[in-house]
């Protein structure tokens, strides 16, 4: 299943938080595991492996994470939408197969999640990334992809098993040569 809400500025702390700080944390249920790199933009900006807090940050205010420069994208007056939340859940039977499976079937049940997030974000980026350009935004554009990071969650706010990912998408997308800002109506 897919939830999708708009972030808020500094709504990324609540990601950060959920962050083990050490193995010990992650096996003790303390935390969850450190955030990774998704879609097409962080591809071709040569993102991979682990999102650095500060990459997160610059991501979602319009920064270029690897670089640390600004992606050039036009002032919106009261602040844009700095991204999105696009929440892949795995139903309830599959997370307990995970949760109660024991190994090596719960290691194949993440995975296939993973690669299902994966699928999912491929086809939203094919469908559903667009831009506007032109007079009044009249002229829709394809963008490039998603810039995303995915943090992997293992338990609901009740404490009960449920594997989702969180997959943070900025507001931003590469189209005709420049950084803009998704169509999100």
């Amino acid at each position: 299943m897919l939830s999708i809400g708009k972030m808020g500025g500094g709504q990324e702390s609540y990601y950060l938080g959920k962050v083990a700080e050490g193995a010990e944390d992650y096996y003790s249920g303390e935390g969850e595991a450190e955030g990774y790199w998704l879609g097409d933009a962080a591809d071709d900006l040569g993102l991979q492996g682990k999102v650095d807090p500060d990459q997160l940050v610059g991501m979602l205010t319009g920064t270029n994470p690897a670089s640390g420069e600004p992606l050039g994208m036009q002032h919106v007056a009261d602040g844009p939408v700095p991204g999105f939340d696009l929440t892949f859940s795995a139903p309830k039977s599959v997370s307990l197969l995970w949760a109660l499976g024991g190994s090596p079937v719960g290691t194949d049940v993440k995975e296939a999640h993973a690669a299902a997030v994966e699928s999912a974000l491929g086809y939203m980026q094919r469908e559903a990334c667009w831009t506007r350009r032109g007079k009044g935004g009249r002229d829709f554009v394809h963008g490039n992809g998603f810039l995303g990071a995915g943090y992997t969650h293992r338990s609901s706010r009740a404490g009960d098993p449920q594997l989702h990912t969180h997959v943070l998408v900025a507001n931003a997308t590469f189209a005709e040569g420049r950084w803009t800002r998704l169509y999100h109506p």
